[in-house]
């Protein structure tokens, strides 16, 4: 069970449109909220202190400072120092948080977290940010890589009281990835409907289930636009219908186009 939510805070508004979301899932889970900022040297601790507070006022969160030359890894260090729990913040703000789409930053956490990490873009101005997740859609490849993030969403789903929907994008004229990767499944349905009765009689819930076709990260976007308060979860480096460069196009399409928080994991180092 994740016993802590930390917002990951840059002093931008566009930072800050993560607290809603941040706080609408440490609720439920019964999970405390942080906010952490990292600062260069202690006269930037001095000015930043005073507001970071305030925020923390306003979404009954508690206050994480630390010092560091580099901002991931004062993040990363902060989840070594709390294992039972997860970070969560934007994929843009200013100076060296964050570069085009996903920077320096946000990839390093991503894959020096050891854990899931929760990713939101920012919508256009005028569109509320979340507050809740209703709809946890895992999107799976037919691999155990992408399977690693089960666990987590499973009990994202069971702790904030969620919908849990499995699905696997299948691109057209491709070889049906779930039954290459497990012989018995004889159809493309097969898979996720193996997986989804695994979970029901591993954790006693029943999610749902669909089969997407199409270019993995435009089915995904095309599945969950649209979807009210929805969160999608995915591993960003796995084989089959993930299979890209780390944040390559799959996940990088994810993050401009599906509108929805993303729950991404790093194989790799996840747990």
């Amino acid at each position: 069970m994740q016993k802590e939510i930390i917002a990951c805070l840059d002093g931008s508004p566009q930072s800050e449109t993560i607290l809603p979301l941040a706080q609408g899932i440490a609720s439920p889970m019964g999970a405390a909220l942080s906010l952490l900022r990292v600062v260069a040297d202690a006269d930037e601790l001095a000015v930043d202190e005073g507001y970071m507070r305030y925020l923390a006022g306003l979404f009954g969160a508690q206050v994480k400072l630390t010092i560091a030359q580099d901002p991931a890894s004062g993040i990363i260090e902060e989840l070594r120092e709390s294992p039972d729990a997860i970070a969560a913040m934007t994929t843009h703000g200013r100076t060296a948080w964050m570069e085009a789409v996903i920077g320096s930053v946000a990839l390093a956490v991503v894959r020096g977290a050891g854990r899931p990490v929760i990713l939101y873009r920012p919508p256009a101005s005028g569109v509320d940010s979340p507050s809740t997740i209703e709809t946890i859609v895992t999107a799976l490849d037919g691999s155990a890589f992408s399977e690693k993030i089960l666990p987590l969403t499973v009990e994202f789903a069971q702790s904030i009281r969620a919908k849990l929907i499995l699905v696997q994008a299948l691109a057209l004229g491709s070889e049906n990835l779930a039954a290459r990767s497990s012989p018995t499944d004889i159809s493309e349905s097969s898979y996720l409907q193996s997986r989804a009765a695994d979970i029901k009689r591993t954790y006693g819930i029943e999610p749902s289930w669909d089969t997407l076709h199409g270019e993995p990260g435009e089915a995904l976007c095309r599945f969950v636009q649209g979807m009210p308060n929805a969160m999608l979860a995915l591993a960003t480096h796995a084989r089959g219908g993930l299979e890209r460069a780390f944040l390559g196009s799959v996940s990088a399409t994810c993050l401009r186009h599906a509108g929805v928080p993303l729950l991404l994991s790093w194989p790799a180092a996840a747990p």
